[in-house]
């Protein structure tokens, strides 16, 4: 009997099912579905925690800005405003980094660069409004840029551009110690 729990365990383990049955592992479409309705639901932005970019100050060697913007409610100096929520890859639950915004034009736009408590964004400029925010990039697979894409919740998330590993990046980002 302990030899058949023990394989039991074992299959579950390497197949990577969970042993509790009435868990699910989530889907990056599911999860996006979840987080639409949710920053949907925000009636006033301002009421969310409102976050800074925490941008560098200067460009990095290879020109571009190094952003940090954390979960909440980012204005900019034109007015305009995004909520921000992610998943980041250290969860260890399948779902890899992505993130999720909701501008203050009612679009929805999610990346899948990388994130840990904050994302880590890359922009050729200071970024001051929606506008610039919207050209950031993240860092994915392979140092990989990622910008954001349009969201639509009548669109599968799935059918969305994944970064392609075979895809030379455009610039060589290496994130901050301290925030990875």
């Amino acid at each position: 009997m302990k030899t058949l729990a023990l394989l039991v365990s074992l299959f579950l383990f390497l197949t990577g099912e969970n042993l509790h049955a009435g868990q699910k592992r989530e889907t990056v479409s599911g999860w996006l579905e979840k987080k639409h309705t949710q920053l949907s639901a925000v009636e006033d932005p301002a009421s969310i925690r409102k976050v800074g970019l925490d941008q560098s100050e200067e460009p990095k060697q290879e020109g571009l800005y190094t952003l940090y913007p954390k979960k909440g409610y980012i204005q900019f100096e034109d007015g305009s405003w995004v909520l921000l929520t992610s998943h980041s890859a250290h969860a260890d639950d399948g779902l890899a980094d992505i993130s999720l915004i909701r501008t203050s034009d009612g679009d929805y736009f999610s990346n899948r660069g990388h994130c840990c408590l904050p994302i880590l964004l890359f922009s050729e400029g200071k970024v001051t409004s929606l506008d610039s925010f919207l050209k950031t990039t993240g860092k994915g697979p392979k140092a990989m840029s990622t910008p954001w894409i349009k969201y639509s919740r009548e669109e599968d998330a799935a059918d969305q551009p994944a970064p392609n590993p075979e895809e030379k990046p455009k610039t060589n980002h290496e994130p901050q110690s301290n925030h990875d």
